[in-house]
């Protein structure tokens, strides 16, 4: 059979096949002539105008980002535009131009040969799913910053009036310490107070430790979709469990800030199973996301 040979410049565009070429030019090194990755005779030309149209949606969003993009390895770029050359969706085409505009921003510093074969091997519903579960990650993260925030700003002079009320109550205990009802009152208002502190304490931890609450996958998932997504090591399988102990059997002594449980019987059960996306699972939605341009966001 005769090899098919086509024009590209009168399929392509010339202006549209020169800006392509040029913004490829900024990001490798030797020249696009002497690599010859997209100009091949061979290469089917539905494949080439899909590397065309990534490389011009990239320019694109380097432009409105205002990113001068870097160069990067070939060992990089080679396997991003091979598999963004066999992408049909048009939404994971985003994505591809998307993933190389992060990769050759220097501010971000991205450059992961793992990504364009992760993307390559996932459909638009999974990639979606990821989507969503890192956007209530970050949503719930921004919310509990700015309590952590708020608690940060007014911390020290809530701190310092319960120090205060506990110096208080101390000097009104040595005013009158004949007093033995009295002397009872200071103690029990000493031990309310000493609680408050101890709560103000724990209360920036248990902020920091909400916000890293794993997040369940964000939408409907069919079997071999969660397994693939495991198989790529974006999400994994944890299991939720639950200590219960019977009430009868906590004895709490007067003032104290614990609870002892030499004769308590614990039962541990397992509550829900669920699938959360890992570290890796993160980072690459992130490289998938568009950077919004800082300067835009104060506008």
């Amino acid at each position: 059979m005769s090899e098919i040979k086509f024009d590209l410049t009168s399929s392509i565009g010339e202006k549209s096949l020169d800006l392509a070429k040029s913004f490829l030019g900024k990001l490798i090194s030797p020249s696009v002539e002497e690599v010859g990755l997209l100009w091949q005779d061979k290469v089917r030309m539905w494949r080439f105008k899909n590397q065309i149209q990534m490389l011009n949606k990239a320019n694109a969003y380097c432009e409105k980002n205002s990113i001068n993009p870097k160069k990067i390895s070939l060992k990089v770029v080679t396997p991003l535009l091979e598999y963004a050359g066999l992408e049909e969706e048009e939404l994971l085409q985003d994505k591809w131009a998307i993933l190389l505009t992060n990769m050759v921003d220097s501010a971000q510093n991205i450059e992961n040969h793992v990504f364009p074969y992760i993307l390559s091997q996932i459909s638009t519903n999974e990639f979606l799913v990821l989507e969503s579960t890192m956007d209530s990650i970050d949503k719930r993260k921004a919310i509990y910053a700015e309590e952590l925030e708020e608690f940060n700003r007014t911390e020290f002079l809530r701190k310092e009036d319960i120090l205060k009320r506990i110096t208080d109550g101390e000097g009104k205990e040595k005013a009158d310490i004949q007093n033995e009802i009295y002397e009872s009152s200071v103690h029990q208002n000493r031990w309310r107070l000493n609680k408050e502190l101890k709560a103000l304490k724990d209360k920036k931890v248990n902020i920091l430790l909400a916000m890293q609450v794993p997040e369940p996958l964000n939408g409907d998932m069919k079997e071999y979709e969660l397994a693939n997504l495991v198989r790529l090591g974006l999400i994994r399988y944890i299991e939720k469990t639950y200590g219960y102990v019977k009430p009868h059997e906590i004895r709490i002594a007067p003032y104290s800030e614990y609870i002892r449980l030499e004769d308590a019987e614990v039962e541990i059960t397992t509550g829900y199973e669920q699938h959360i996306l890992t570290e890796l699972g993160e980072l690459f939605i992130k490289a998938c996301t568009e950077r919004k341009n800082s300067k835009k966001k104060e506008e």
